[in-house]
């Protein structure tokens, strides 16, 4: 196939009968979802003025992915992905109501937000590989570029719609309502996964019924670790996870000391990160090509580099915000390369845990990061960390960069086969 955009590949995508139900009640489920971190966020700074506390509550939120992930891809390539996905919901609904009904009592503290932004980090975390691995069941394979790309302009236009629907929530009513909203949101995705068509298979992954979860999450690591391509990808996500998107979550920071503004300037440049997030995906949806993804991918992560040291080289909040549109897009870009990549290049046995592996750095190094972060702001303030990180992420992406050739010939040669 050749490299060049295709509008028409995202109006196949959708009309595809599982997929676009499956979008639908994802896109609901994220904007409540968005809401939530908004107000997860901006009470903990309101209760702690702490950077370390933010990056504490970000390290809650996505840490637990490290240790669920891997359990979670060797469930995915066992069992029904379906399942397990309803089943963090159901969880993660749980810790959102809770959270509602202790913020409205006035007993909420920074550390009932910590305990159950982490429980909701749980449920998520064994969700994650079922997630992405559920992608090549939804749609062909000429389209899982497409369909990827559409994911994160779902999950970008959420971070986008969520803010704007939080910052209205809590002009009319309360900042509480946010978590209600986002308990409730969560039937949406429920009630689609339990829709879906997909046929049902006796097993996945690893042959053999005495194997067991441990032999299995032991295979996945040896053969990630005899991939060469695979391990180049993860090398650079790895560092794009705890060097650049880590700003992301320090935005309270940004917002309040650097820039000087309140929360509905946190909110805007949340968005604003949305904006440039939709803007990519979009450019990767109608970007059909295979085999030039890693380079793509890589472009997009020197792109976050750039864009990242802009935005804290400013003190004005106007300045700032076109370069953290340019940030979103950037990452965006980087993100949905890489995925599809792995995608590719992973054989179906396998792609539970290979893709668990993705969330672990995806999600748990982002936490990782801005914990590290936050504590360094806490002696040196917000922006050198920031720019330190950065630089460091454009030396350890040219080395990679210089193998990218490594990872091209292996889309040459791989196939998705059976799903």
């Amino acid at each position: 196939m050749n490299s060049k955009h295709q509008s028409n590949a995202i109006w196949a995508t959708m009309r595809e009968p599982n997929y676009w139900r499956y979008v639908v009640g994802n896109g609901l489920s994220l904007i409540g979802t968005w809401m939530q971190r908004i107000a997860v966020g901006w009470l903990t700074w309101e209760l702690t003025h702490s950077p370390t506390w933010l990056g504490l509550i970000a390290m809650a939120d996505f840490f637990p992915v490290v240790f669920m992930g891997p359990l979670g891809g060797a469930l995915a390539d066992r069992y029904s992905r379906i399942r397990i996905m309803v089943l963090s919901q159901i969880v993660a609904a749980a810790c959102a109501i809770s959270m509602f009904g202790l913020s409205i009592s006035g007993a909420l503290t920074e550390w009932h937000l910590a305990i159950f932004t982490f429980l909701t980090g749980l449920a998520l975390g064994l969700n994650q590989a079922s997630r992405m691995a559920l992608a090549p069941s939804l749609v062909p394979r000429e389209l899982l570029t497409t369909a990827i790309a559409i994911n994160s302009m779902v999950f970008n236009g959420a971070r986008f719609v969520g803010p704007m629907i939080s910052t209205a929530v809590i002009s009319l009513w309360s900042i509480h309502y946010s978590f209600l909203i986002n308990a409730v949101s969560y039937t949406a995705l429920i009630i689609a996964l339990l829709t879906l068509n997909i046929e049902r298979r006796e097993h996945r992954g690893s042959q053999g019924s005495s194997r067991s979860i441990i032999d299995d999450i032991g295979e996945g690591f040896i053969f990630i670790k005899n991939h060469l391509p695979i391990r180049l990808v993860i090398v650079v996500m790895t560092m794009s996870a705890l060097c650049l998107r880590p700003v992301v979550d320090l935005l309270p920071g940004l917002t309040s000391d650097v820039f000087g503004k309140g929360a509905d300037e946190f909110a805007i440049l949340t968005a604003s990160f949305g904006v440039g997030a939709i803007g990519g995906g979009f450019w990767m949806a109608r970007w059909v090509g295979i085999e030039d993804q890693p380079v793509v991918a890589l472009w997009g992560v020197i792109g976050s580099v750039g864009a990242g040291i802009a935005m804290v080289a400013t003190t004005s909040y106007g300045v700032a915000l076109p370069f953290t549109v340019a940030a979103g897009f950037a990452m965006v870009v980087s993100g949905i390369g890489m995925q599809s990549t792995l995608q590719l290049v992973t054989p179906p046995s396998m792609r539970g845990r290979v893709l668990s592996l993705y969330g672990v750095i995806h999600i748990g190094g982002a936490g990782i990061g801005a914990f590290v972060l936050g504590l360094a702001a806490e002696f040196m303030g917000l922006r050198l960390p920031i720019v330190g990180a950065a630089v460091i992420g454009a030396i350890i992406w040219y080395a990679v960069w210089r193998k990218r050739l490594v990872i091209v010939d292996s889309l040459k040669s791989e196939t998705l086969g059976p799903q």
